[in-house]
């Protein structure tokens, strides 16, 4: 045994080429040498938009995956049996008065019988090795989702539509896949409730590198997704808007919770990008490069901030026009003004309760926080005015102090609506905000019309 390992072993040794490159795995004929990494066309559409959290920065979809590639080893021309119509054969295609030469000719003759009775219909089938089970037996790119965190593998009974057609006369293969994962994802609070996210899915390919697959979006999602932010109103909201709308209905399902319907997040856009993940530092020992092709799914969602513009700002709004109360109160009844500007103030504290429980407990200040903090420093500037007032009651002249607290109330009123209109700036960028004055521009035309009728039916001259 001894002696028969140590003559491998020597004769593996007089054999090894150290030059000859790496034996690489079955591409199904594809030569990536010649014909560079074999191209994989991606596309989606989302069925639905399931949940999304916040606090642990997660979300759920469920997810149709179209993957188009090409491949040479997997068909065969499709043969037929010819009938010969008008003529008198028999059940193996000859004339009756050949039968007695037919069978004195042996095997050769009846094969060339077959071959001169079958001919190429032009269609294309899968070759025998295929045929049985399809999904599992063909070359696939092994895709898998990067950043899935549960539930990243495809849904088996959504996923086994397989075709092969010739495109541009070349062999094509499809195979859609139905996912339904959870996924992580980095959300922005900064301008919480009026928050824009991105969820991103990626997609990658744990078997071939990117020196083998190149993983493409199709021209529909690359064109589609391409419109640029940054544009004007009449823009936003007009030919534009309605070509974006276009194509988000033909990229998500109407009938999804995110698309349409009452959702606290709702999809306003979806767009694709390309990249290649590099990832040199796994040890590889035939020198490759240790990149990856990903495709980006990005899904681009945005807070409906209306329920807490409802349930929370508007109540608070109108606590913080309360207040002015306290400037209109007797300056000499100090426990009277406290009462008003203390339970504001905790009034203030409760509401604030509800919209910090809807953010992960991260350190970002975001736009709430700020507007709720300076309601709070108005409101503490109101109850250290009160507390001057009393103080300097019986110093300084009863009318300066009358004139000096409407003053300040006047200033509190102003700091109040610039911070209340600070805050619900981002309504503008929303569709609601440019209808809402398409509104008001009809009614005022309207009126115009009706003053410009009134006026010529009184005054005719």
């Amino acid at each position: 045994m001894a002696g028969h390992i140590n003559h491998d072993v020597s004769e593996f040794s007089d054999a090894f080429d150290e030059t000859a490159p790496p034996v690489g795995l079955d591409m199904a004929g594809h030569d990536m040498y010649l014909l560079g990494p074999k191209v994989v066309m991606l596309d989606s559409f989302v069925v639905d938009l399931l949940h999304v959290d916040t606090s642990a920065q997660t979300f759920r979809l469920k997810l149709l995956v179209n993957m188009d590639w090409e491949d040479d080893g997997t068909i065969m021309a499709e043969f037929k049996a010819k009938r010969n119509l008008g003529r008198a054969t028999n059940m193996l295609g000859l004339n009756n008065d050949h039968e007695g030469s037919r069978a004195s000719s042996g095997s050769i003759a009846r094969d060339n019988s077959r071959s001169k009775d079958s001919y190429k219909t032009g269609k294309y089938v899968l070759k025998r090795d295929f045929q049985d089970d399809p999904l599992s037996t063909t070359w696939n790119p092994q895709m898998v989702l990067v950043n899935a965190i549960a539930d990243e593998s495809p849904i088996e009974d959504g996923s086994k539509l397989h075709s092969v057609q010739m495109l541009a006369g070349r062999p094509v293969i499809s195979r859609s896949a139905l996912y339904q994962p959870e996924c992580r994802c980095a959300f922005s609070f900064s301008n919480f409730p009026f928050d824009e996210t991105d969820l991103v899915i990626r997609f990658s390919s744990n078997k071939w590198n990117s020196e083998q697959v190149n993983f493409m979006w199709t021209h529909r999602l690359m064109q589609g997704g391409s419109s640029k932010n940054g544009m004007g109103a009449s823009a936003r909201f007009g030919p534009g808007l309605r070509r974006e709308s276009s194509f988000l209905k033909r990229t998500v399902d109407e009938s999804a919770i995110g698309g349409i319907g009452l959702s606290e997040f709702e999809i306003v856009k979806v767009r694709v990008e390309s990249d290649e993940k590099d990832v040199n530092s796994l040890q590889r020992y035939d020198n490759a490069q240790g990149g990856f092709s990903q495709a980006h799914l990005i899904i681009s969602v945005r807070r409906d901030p209306y329920s807490y513009l409802l349930r929370v700002a508007s109540v608070a709004e109108l606590l913080m026009f309360l207040e002015v109360l306290s400037f209109l109160t007797d300056n000499g009844d100090l426990s009277a003004r406290f009462s008003i500007s203390g339970t504001i103030f905790l009034a203030m504290v409760s509401l604030y309760g509800p919209m910090a429980d809807a953010l992960p407990k991260v350190s970002v200040v975001t736009r709430v926080d700020k507007w709720h903090l300076f309601n709070f420093f108005l409101l503490f500037a109101s109850n250290v005015e009160n507390l001057l007032a009393f103080m300097l009651r019986n110093i300084i002249n009863e009318k300066v102090i009358e004139y000096t607290e409407s003053l300040f109330g006047i200033m509190y009123l102003y700091f109040v609506l610039k911070n209340l209109l600070w805050f619900i700036k981002p309504l503008q960028d929303r569709e609601e905000y440019a209808l809402l004055w398409v509104w008001f521009e009809d009614k005022v035309e309207l009126y115009e019309e009706k003053c410009t009728w009134l006026v010529e039916k009184v005054f005719p001259w």
